[in-house]
């Protein structure tokens, strides 16, 4: 029994030997080599070239290798193939090819290497340079006729074998170390990938297939690694193809910046189908680390031109010494549609929160994508604090005026020092590659110590031109309107603003901006300026326009000028004065008008009024915008009322008008009462000036007051007045 099994196995080896070395000298595969290369003529206009012979391969399993294929580009490109590869081997199943039907187990391209190259004009090589129209399938007996003719050495068996037409399956593809090298001399890019390993299952129509891809590769100073696996499903229609279960990672460095890991996931991919995408980033620079992750739901349109992302939910985080705190969060949920043909990108229903609740953005972003993108937006936000966010430690500490002393003028102090003030321009090129619109309404803004209300702005930029067409605020329980221009084609940039404010609270405003408390009251303030260069120094020094300033029921601090008053008073009157420390140094107002010149770094006025109860106050002089210094002459008069401020012993004093000088800093103003001039521009104060003088020698001489030479040297005495 035994031996008759031997035999059969033997005999099947016998009869599977001689079928194998039948098929290898009936079907010479290099018959296919003119039908190679004649279809792909045909199909695609390209010329093929296939320097070696397709050969049997019988490891490890039964089938052909063809070496040295090149698919050639037309001369004028940097490359002389489009597509070359060393070695395409495919494997077989034999019994099949008795019945004209090739079974393709698995394809096998070996260091293919593709080209692809779009020149300056326009011209690509991979457009043929011919419309090709697809012919139906020739048989493969015609090829063979006409090859076994030229070499008239091929039996007639042979060619028989080969006539009719064959059918094609494949059951698989492997790419091993292939390369990719796409050129555009138009925009000036290159993108190479390189170590591209690709490997697909079964190549058929209709059936999930398990899909694999790595590569490396750079791309303008970027250089980037990807891998992924998922299933394909192929159909008649290639672009009814799908995809399922793609799961993607990639990492990329460019300069300072790293994606360390980038993690995407897509449930299917089918053109007109909503797939679920998920992601997951990773990234880095030398100062920040991030951390992004999301989802959203994508749809690519069957037309291939619009992609739609909704419902996308995406959590930011970022880390560094840098930030406030040394971090942030940012989330972000939106509505997203790409219109390729219209090329254009809207972003809707979109909801922005930094540090959860910190500042709050929602509202809708439309782009259009060209040389320079055009941005349009409505938005609205939250009460933003950016001193929170972005704290600073440069804030002056604040000082009362009260704490001011009279004749200071340190001239050591920081503020006085125009060499303090830089120069250099700020670098506003960035402007001249935006093209924003838009409106933003905020609930309310908090920046370098200034609070504003509800805001509301619509801006431009234009190529370098900024437009603020309004900007309305409510601000220091009153409103704000701001108009403006910024044009940094021109250099140094030219500016243009105005600006109406209207029942401002002034001692909180200037709290707040300056650390000083000068002014109480609610005032109105217009302001028209214009000048060139944006710099700290140019921003006082050129500088142009004019302020108008009208302030009521308030007070100045860090003057007392009743007590002044007393003061010139006891001064004429040979009294000593009262102790100034222990007086309130402040001065009520009903009503303070004022307008100023401004150009040269300095801004002038002359006809700066007070209305105080018992007192009216007119003021000229000018403050250095560079040296931050005052020089103002203040006159003070007593109206026909004693009651007020002052009361009745500042009677005497009517219709005389008593001189003030103001110098010092903004920081640190000093006031002083000028008695020379009080003296000689004032002639009832002269000559009661004259009387006590005369009663007080007559008091002290006697009797020798009345000499000739001692009257003389009296007058000489009682000059000085004058």
């Amino acid at each position: 029994m035994i031996k008759k099994i031997v035999l059969i196995l033997a005999a099947f080896v016998v009869v599977l030997i001689g079928a194998v070395a039948t098929l290898i000298a009936t079907v010479n595969p290099n018959q296919f080599k003119p039908l190679l290369v004649e279809q792909v003529a045909e199909q695609t206009g390209y010329e093929v070239v296939i320097g070696g012979d397709i050969e049997w391969q019988f490891w490890p399993s039964l089938g052909f290798s063809i070496a040295e294929v090149a698919i050639k580009n037309r001369p004028g490109f940097d490359e002389p193939d489009l597509l070359r590869l060393s070695r395409a081997q495919l494997s077989v199943d034999v019994l099949p090819l008795m019945s004209q039907t090739l079974q393709v187990g698995e394809i096998v391209l070996q260091d293919p290497h593709v080209f692809i190259q779009t020149l300056a004009n326009g011209d690509s090589n991979v457009t043929p340079t011919q419309t090709v129209t697809p012919t139906q399938p020739k048989n493969v007996g015609a090829s063979a006729e006409r090859q076994t003719s030229s070499t008239s050495s091929e039996p007639a068996s042979q060619q028989d074998t080969v006539s009719g037409t064959w059918q094609v399956s494949l059951q698989g593809l492997r790419v091993t170390n292939a390369s990719v090298v796409i050129k555009d001399d138009q925009v000036g890019t290159q993108t190479a990938l390189r170590d591209v390993d690709l490997q697909v299952g079964n190549i058929a129509t209709d059936i999930w297939t398990p899909l694999t891809v790595s590569l490396r590769g750079e791309q303008d100073g970027a250089t980037f690694s990807a891998q992924g696996q998922g299933e394909l499903k192929l159909a008649a229609d290639p672009q009814q193809s799908q995809l399922r279960e793609l799961a993607l990672n990639v990492s990329a460095q460019q300069g300072e910046m790293t994606i360390n890991e980038a993690n995407i996931t897509l449930d299917r991919a089918a053109l007109g189908q909503a797939a679920q995408l998920g992601f997951n980033i990773n990234a880095q620079t030398s100062e920040l680390k991030v951390e992004t992750s999301g989802n959203a739901q994508v749809t690519v349109a069957e037309s291939q031109d619009k992609v739609t992302v909704q419902g996308l939910d995406m959590l930011t985080q970022l880390s560094g010494d840098a930030l406030p705190g040394e971090s942030l969060t940012q989330e972000l949920a939106a509505d997203i549609v790409f219109d390729a043909k219209q090329q254009t990108l809207d972003i809707t229903e979109m909801t922005s929160r930094l540090n959860t609740d910190e500042v709050v953005i929602d509202g809708k972003v439309a782009i259009k994508l060209a040389d320079i993108p055009q941005i349009r937006f409505a938005l609205n936000t939250n009460h933003i604090d950016l001193d929170t966010l972005l704290p600073t430690d440069n804030a002056a500490p604040r000082q009362s005026a009260n704490e001011s002393q009279s004749g200071s003028n340190d001239e050591s102090s920081p503020s006085t020092q125009t060499g303090s003030l830089s120069q250099e321009e700020p670098d506003l090129r960035v402007l001249k590659t935006l093209d924003i619109a838009g409106s933003l309404a905020m609930k309310g803004l908090t920046v370098s110590n200034v609070t504003l209300g509800q805001t509301r702005a619509t801006v431009a930029i234009n190529r370098g031109k900024v437009d603020v067409s309004e900007l309305i605020t409510q601000a220091y329980e009153g409103r704000v309107v701001v108009q403006g221009m910024l044009d940094t084609t021109q250099t140094p940039a030219r500016y243009q603003v105005s600006k109406k404010a209207r029942n401002i609270a002034i001692l909180p405003l200037l709290e707040d901006v300056a650390q000083v408390d000068l002014l109480e009251g609610k005032g109105n303030v217009d302001i028209n300026l214009q000048g060139q260069g944006l710099s700290p120094y140019a921003l006082r020094q050129a500088i142009q326009g004019s302020a108008a300033i009208f302030f009521e029921d308030g007070a100045i601090n860090g003057i007392n000028l009743a007590q002044m008053l007393r003061e010139a008073k006891a001064t004429l009157k040979g009294e000593a004065t009262s102790n100034a420390a222990n007086d309130v140094r402040k001065t009520d107002f009903s009503a303070l008008t004022a307008s100023f010149t401004i150009g040269n770094g300095m801004a002038r006025t002359n006809d700066l009024l007070l209305e105080a109860p018992a007192l009216r106050v007119r003021s000229e002089g000018q403050t250095d915008l560079l040296k931050e210094t005052l020089d103002f002459d203040v006159f003070t008069s007593v109206v026909e009322t004693s009651k007020g401020q002052g009361g009745k012993d500042i009677d005497e004093l009517r219709d005389v008008t008593i001189p003030v000088t103001v110098a010092g800093t903004w920081q640190s103003p000093s006031y002083q009462l000028d008695i020379k001039q009080l003296l000689s521009s004032n002639k009832v104060l002269e000559e009661k000036a004259r009387k006590e003088a005369q009663r007080g020698i007559k008091k002290l001489l006697g009797d020798k007051a009345d000499d000739d030479k001692v009257k003389e040297a009296t007058d000489k005495l009682l000059n000085l007045f004058q």
